[in-house]
């Protein structure tokens, strides 16, 4: 009754789901499991077993969408790296310093990490989280961000600030992912979270296809803060991914335009130009 409830029905294997139906049963779980006793949690395991959102495997009883086959296929960013910008040095040898691009023109932010590479199952898994409405994971990318990008001093921090969606990109996604990794990293580190100081004013059309230049143009003047309430603060902006760099870099030029004293970047995962498949806007 419960699978036919939310409009599923029993499969002969967990392979036979495809993945819209899968997160389908896995969202209904979720939500079925929030509200209900142990007991019938108990019960829900057996109807709606928990499935990894990526490759349908069972998950143990506390895990939270993803298996950890999957999560260890994610792609950790190895350095060196330039020491403002985050980007990849193409050798693996020498140590993190300034790249060129840093050092003709300094971003407006203080400091940019990403902590995974754009590729394989972490991009399907924020594919997944930004346009299947799975937003369940949230939890498991924030995590992995937390422990990965570098950032051992969270308590430095006044707010996390997520990039803010244009209400009309907002209402077609039904969330800010942003926010979703934002929510949980606060409670992870005791960060208080800002969830609409930072407002995007402009409507623009997926930049994924633009050059940097375009991007650039694109968010020129898009952002705008309620007010100077972080004036003389350090903040940390939070995003899923950092491609070109030019939706942040106008984030935390406007947020030092309303006071800020300092403006890092945290995202979940970056682009490499190696891997030229991975060109997905961070919009």
């Amino acid at each position: 009754m419960i699978l036919k409830r939310c409009g599923l029905t029993a499969p002969a294997s967990l392979s036979a789901i495809c993945p819209d139906r899968l997160l389908k049963a896995a969202r209904c779980s979720t939500r079925l499991r929030r509200y209900t006793p142990h007991l019938f949690s108990r019960v829900l395991d057996v109807l709606l077993p928990r499935t990894c959102m990526l490759c349908a495997d069972a998950l143990p009883e506390h895990a939270s969408g993803l298996c950890g086959a999957c999560h260890a296929r994610f792609e950790p960013i190895r350095g060196p790296v330039c020491t403002c910008c985050g980007a990849v040095f193409p050798s693996p040898r020498g140590s993190d310093h300034l790249c060129g691009e840093c050092i003709i023109r300094p971003p407006h932010y203080d400091y940019a990490r990403s902590a995974g590479v754009y590729a394989g199952e972490l991009r399907r898994a924020i594919q997944r989280f930004k346009f299947s409405r799975a937003s369940m994971l949230a939890g498991p990318l924030a995590d992995f961000a937390a422990c990965l990008s570098g950032f051992g001093r969270p308590a430095c921090y006044a707010a996390l600030v997520p990039v803010p969606l244009h209400p009309q990109r907002l209402r077609s996604r039904g969330y800010n992912q942003s926010l979703l990794l934002a929510l949980r990293l606060g409670r992870l580190w005791d960060v208080a979270v800002e969830r609409d100081y930072l407002q995007r004013m402009s409507w623009s059309a997926s930049q994924s296809s633009l050059s940097r230049p375009q991007r650039q143009r694109a968010v020129k003047g898009a952002f705008a803060c309620r007010d100077r309430r972080h004036e003389g603060a350090r903040l940390l902006l939070i995003d899923d991914v950092f491609t070109s760099g030019a939706t942040v870099n106008e984030c935390a030029r406007t947020l030092k335009r309303y006071g800020a004293a300092a403006v890092d970047v945290l995202t979940v995962a970056r682009t490499l130009k190696d891997h030229t498949e991975c060109q997905l806007s961070s919009d």
